[in-house]
């Protein structure tokens, strides 16, 4: 049985994914070409490594959806089964709170850590089109189940990674946004519009030159602030990916 490991996923300089954090959820930002599966590799890897249960949304049938699925982890792509897949977390995750948290002896700012619990995380690739995959109804279901895991999920160890190749301020709950604290964006071609609805500041604070580009780009944590940041390399050319964190998901029985 490996121990579960709940050291931060370490991304650049100061920039990390911390599950056991405040800042757990995250909104990565990429235009296309922009190095996101790159960086959803990397974090899935590193997921599976520590211990913990990535589960993937997939509604583009993207090769980062193809990779995940190929290595056996759940990977789902169309409405009814994105609605399933929600609903199934929010329901362990209410499981969760009944068993470890209902008791009085357990303090404040317990989590699930505190328990040996393993992260459960939701990778939803390119949310946007997910929310507007099936009917009105769909989406309303889809939004409402996302909600609970983004307001409800932290101390329970339910986290929640969305990405988007844009981000309007109307796109995405409120209620959603607000709990990602942690926040990428990357590429060059990036607007001020969009710079400002990803991270909250302007590209006239990063200074006189924007440097965005493949894999690189600007992050806001409460750690950190805004910050330049640059997601780590992998060449795919040379490593085979898919059966790598093959051998890392048999190795912890994921």
């Amino acid at each position: 049985d490996e121990m579960i490991d709940y050291t931060p996923i370490s991304i650049y300089d100061d920039v990390e994914l911390n599950y056991t954090s405040e800042a757990c959820h995250t909104l990565l930002i990429a235009p296309s070409g922009a190095g996101k599966t790159m960086l959803l590799v990397f974090i899935l890897s590193m997921t599976i490594k520590r211990g913990h249960l990535p589960y993937v949304v997939d509604c583009k049938n993207t090769s980062f959806g193809a990779i995940s699925k190929g290595i056996g982890l759940p990977t789902v792509t169309n409405p009814n089964e994105i609605i399933e897949m929600l609903a199934d977390l929010v329901e362990q995750m209410e499981q969760t709170y009944q068993t470890y948290f209902s008791s009085d002896s357990v303090s404040l700012d317990s989590n699930f850590k505190d328990f040996g619990l393993p992260a459960h995380v939701l990778i939803f690739d390119e949310v946007l089109a997910g929310l507007e995959s099936g009917n009105k109804k769909d989406k309303v279901e889809i939004e409402r189940l996302l909600k609970q895991l983004a307001l409800k999920g932290r101390m329970a160890g339910f986290i929640v990674i969305l990405t988007s190749q844009k981000l309007l301020s109307t796109d995405l709950s409120l209620a959603i946004n607000s709990q990602c604290q942690t926040r990428i964006l990357m590429g060059a071609n990036v607007s001020d519009e969009l710079f400002h609805t990803a991270l909250g500041g302007y590209k006239k604070d990063v200074g006189t030159m924007y440097k965005g580009g493949v894999g690189k780009g600007y992050a806001v944590t409460p750690r950190t602030g805004l910050t330049y940041f640059e997601a780590p390399y992998m060449d795919f050319s040379k490593i085979n990916f898919k059966e790598l964190l093959g051998k890392l998901v048999h190795k912890n029985n994921v």
